[in-house]
């Protein structure tokens, strides 16, 4: 029997069961880890190990797709069984014709057609990338950082891998990126996908995995060609912190990626604005809401902004249960120094959300609106509102792939819609990025502060 779980207090009961288990661990551990990534279910993947013959291989196909079915809540909620199983019984067929990036690919397939973005085989971490960054501006897919020895392709549009274009390239992509999602979650993630080797020579589109032939475009409409080498993703994260950016400087939203949370106060404007990243432990989060609250109750703050343009969920509680309730009685608080009106109303309290904003941060984004009277603006989430989530992993046996699949299901809202809508939608253009302007903060301390 599918388990569902809604607004009303079936919810409650859960989330206060987890809140009381992940305080007791808390006390018995001293620290909670839970994170996560749009791509992975652990930072600790184990290292991918190709199978040396067809049976191997087909072991873990049978492996994958017989624990599929036993421990997501509702595997067949997108495709049949029967479809299931003829797509599983194809790629049995043709492991012996398959070199190891074509089968992995094929078991990726097989995720992705059960239509959850929390149902996903794990990137393992000795795969290779190319040395760039890109993000969709439109339709239009532009090179945002790059290492130095391949300057001339920044700040260009990808036009072309090998032969085919990038259009091709990216319809490909769609393939292995769960899309009941909606499309802005596969806009996120098919860059990352776009330059990683194995994939790319899975689908196809790169003759060898070690070396990739890009085409690229200038603003003058001069195209180039650039032979691209891979790196292990080990060093690429090492790397990154050499590349150059095609922006001129960085918007306060993009500063600080790898802390899970942290605001400014910014004087001139009289706002807070809070990047929510990830989640951190219980007691990490208690004591940073805390320094945030004592801040917006000693300061002059006419609003609080609130960036979810990165938080692609792990726990919602945290804002749930340690921040939301402090900053709603602050409602009923009137003698709050320098603070002579709250936060909480239409017009002070702003949160941010956009194509990456996904799970728990969409679930947040909810609660802030429906229970302090947040205005949301920026893009529509990557994630739907009402999803397939708390996913739970295995290993397959031979090649040591990771498979996540979703145990529960969220009713949140009572329309199925395929994304949480801003109240007001503001996209990132190139010339915004380029000079390192958040168009969307500008939006909101532009905005007259109600009375």
């Amino acid at each position: 029997m599918q388990q569902t779980t809604t607004p009303s207090g079936a919810r409650f009961r859960y989330v206060l069961a987890i809140l009381i288990s992940g305080i007791l661990l808390a006390a018995i551990t001293g620290v909670i880890v839970y994170r996560r990534s749009g791509l992975s279910v652990s930072a600790q993947v184990p290292m991918f190990v190709a199978p040396s013959n067809e049976l191997g291989w087909k072991q873990d196909l049978h492996y994958m797709t017989a624990e599929i079915p036993r421990r997501h809540i509702n595997a067949f909620h997108t495709l049949t069984r029967a479809q299931f199983d003829r797509v599983v019984s194809e790629l049995d067929s043709a492991i012996p014709t398959l070199d190891k990036d074509q089968i992995l690919v094929g078991l990726m397939r097989i995720t992705t057609m059960l239509g959850d973005g929390h149902t996903r085989i794990a990137i393992p971490p000795n795969f290779h990338s190319f040395p760039l960054e890109a993000y969709w501006f439109g339709n239009t897919l532009r090179v945002t950082k790059v290492a130095p020895q391949y300057r001339r392709a920044l700040g260009t549009r990808v036009v072309q891998i090998e032969d085919t274009s990038i259009e091709d390239a990216y319809k490909a992509i769609r393939t292995l990126i769960p899309q009941v999602e909606n499309d802005l979650w596969v806009r996120r993630f098919s860059p990352l996908f776009l330059v990683c080797a194995e994939l790319l020579h899975g689908l196809r589109i790169l003759p060898i995995a070690n070396r990739g032939r890009y085409m690229f475009e200038d603003d003058t409409g001069n195209r180039f060609w650039v032979d691209l080498e891979p790196l292990p993703e080990s060093q690429r994260e090492a790397d990154e912190l050499r590349w150059l950016s095609a922006a001129k400087i960085e918007p306060l939203y993009m500063q600080q990626p790898n802390k899970d949370v942290w605001f400014s106060y910014l004087e001139a404007n009289q706002t807070v604005f809070f990047k929510f990243n990830r989640a951190p432990g219980y007691w990490d989060f208690y004591r940073f809401s805390q320094r945030l609250l004592e801040v917006m109750d000693h300061r002059p703050v006419r609003r609080l902004v609130i960036d979810l343009r990165h938080n692609q969920g792990g726990d919602f509680t945290k804002i749930r249960w340690l921040f939301l309730p402090k900053l709603v009685e602050r409602r009923y608080r009137r003698q709050c120094f320098a603070c002579p009106r709250e936060i909480n109303r239409p017009g002070h309290l702003y949160v941010v959300i956009g194509r990456e904003t996904y799970s728990a941060g969409v679930m947040n984004a909810l609660e802030l609106r429906d229970e302090a009277s947040a205005l949301l603006v920026g893009e529509p989430t990557g994630g739907r509102p009402n999803a397939y989530g708390e996913d739970r992993s295995f290993t397959l046996p031979n090649s040591h792939l990771v498979v996540s699949v979703s145990t529960r299901y969220y009713r949140l809202v009572q329309e199925n819609t395929a994304s949480l809508l801003p109240d007001q939608e503001i996209d990132l253009s190139w010339p915004d990025f380029l000079v390192g302007r958040d168009p969307v903060l500008a939006w909101v301390l532009a905005q007259p502060e109600d009375p």
